[in-house]
Order: C-alpha cells, then structure tokens, then sequence
C-alpha cells in the first residue's frame, strides 16, 4: 500500500541514486586499491558492526589527510557495495558523520539470532508505536505504553533483559534508530523529550512493513491505518504538510496486543 507519493518520491531518490553511484565508479576508477584504501575498508568494517555512526574525522588520520580521504573514500563505498552488500548513508547534519546499512536487513526476527530478537522486537513495538501516534512520542507515554505491556524500563524483563530504559535513551539512539529530543518551554517548566524514527529506521524500514505489522497484532486491515500512513509521509515531505489537514487520530486498538506477540518469539 505504498502511496503514489512515497513512489515518486523513491524514484526521484533512485534517479539521483544512480546517478551518484555512475559519478562515484567513474570517479574511483582513477584510484587503485593501495594501502590508505584498505585501511579505511578495514576501519568501517570493524567499526560497523556496533551499527554507532563513523565520523568522517577519524578517517582522516588512515589516509594522510582529508584530500586524500575525499579522493578514495567513492572507491571505498563502491568496495563495500560490490564486495560486502554495505551501502554507506552520510547522516545530515554536522560533523560528517556515516552509517552503514546492509542490502537486504532482516525483515523477520527469524533471520536473527536469539540474542538479537529481544532488541528487534522491541525496537520494532516502539517504531510501531510512534508510527501510529504521528511520528513523535513524548517518553513518558512511550513508557507507560510499555509498562502496559508489563514492561518496567527500569526493571529486568524475562524477554527483553535488564537496561532496557539504556537500550532505548541511549543505544537505540547512538544507533540513529531513534531521534531523541529536549524541549523546555520555559526555565519553570519541566524539560519534555520525545522520540521520533532516526535515519537508519528510515533506511532499514518502511512505512508499509510497520503497517504489515501493526495489522497483525491488531487484527486490522492495513487500510485501517491509512490516516497514519498519510501524516508519516506528510511529516518526510514538509510542502504535504500545507495542503494537508489530516492528523493522525490514534487508532482504537489496545496494546496489549502485543503481549502474544511477545510470547510467540
């Protein structure tokens, strides 16, 4: 149920895609796989694994300098893309920063290992949840979402283990799969922190396969989440939002759902 929008969207992307990819392949062919390569090759696939971004400094010292960092870091990618199904993603912002993203992500907790399906499944309950309530959650609501769910963030979980409040403020952070914000709108009032996707859940996940997920648990049809489909989309493509009145009402579904969910894992 992608929209026309997301569609055009990605086509634009992948347009510009392959057109980056055809500059970086002409561009890297100039270069040869010499040692300063291999070291930055090595250092993003040792650094990659903790899915915590690469600072765009700390090649430097690997390469003699950033010049000559600019003039083999498209060698690099393209090596990682060929050789390791690696797509290298620079985050906005500053200071340059990268993630790296594999081809094919698991879309299953059964193509993970024990160990990882506690954090993907939770990390999945909280995508879900912000999807459903406009792309941003304060962190209060999203605890006692959980707390309802029988999970204290402050307590051990049979399922998902000790340090789970660590988990979410911080390790699901660094790993831009959250965006955690702090506001305060006066120096009297208490600070409020919300949560939204970070970009790597935009790059590893789609709107649809959250969809796919909260019709299960909440024995919906995918149309039922229409409205949240519409605002998530509003929300990546800001020029939506000024010709679009429609606000993601919450969806009348418990969840409590998915606490057999959690069992069946």
């Amino acid at each position: 149920m992608a929209s026309t929008s997301r569609n055009a969207s990605r086509r634009r992307n992948g347009s510009h895609s392959q057109q980056s990819t055809n500059a970086t392949q002409a561009e890297s062919q100039h270069i040869e796989i010499d040692q300063q390569v291999r070291a930055i090759l090595n250092y993003i696939l040792c650094h990659s694994a903790n899915k915590v971004p690469i600072k765009h400094n700390d090649l430097i010292h690997l390469a003699d300098g950033k010049t000559e960092v600019s003039k083999r870091f498209p060698l690099v990618t393209q090596l990682l893309e060929e050789r390791y199904g690696i797509k290298v993603v620079q985050l906005e912002g500053n200071p340059k920063r990268y993630i790296c993203i594999a081809e094919s992500p698991p879309t299953s907790t059964f193509e993970l290992t024990a160990a990882q399906r506690p954090q993907f499944t939770l990390l999945y309950i909280i995508l879900t949840y912000a999807f459903l309530r406009g792309c941003r959650i304060e962190e209060s609501k999203l605890f006692a979402m959980l707390d309802m769910l029988g999970v204290n963030v402050h307590e051990e979980h049979e399922y998902f283990g000790s340090e789970i409040s660590k988990l979410i403020e911080e390790t699901f952070v660094k790993q831009e799969y959250l965006k955690r914000e702090r506001s305060q709108l006066s120096p009297y009032d208490d600070p409020k922190i919300t949560y939204g996707w970070g970009q790597r859940a935009k790059c590893e996940f789609t709107y649809q396969q959250i969809i796919q997920f909260a019709s299960k648990i909440f024995n919906q049809d995918v149309s039922f989440f229409q409205k949240q489909l519409m605002m998530a989309e509003a929300m990546d493509n800001p020029e939506m939002l000024q010709s679009s009145d429609q606000v993601a009402d919450e969806p009348n579904v418990s969840f409590t759902d998915c606490n057999s969910f959690m069992d069946s894992q």
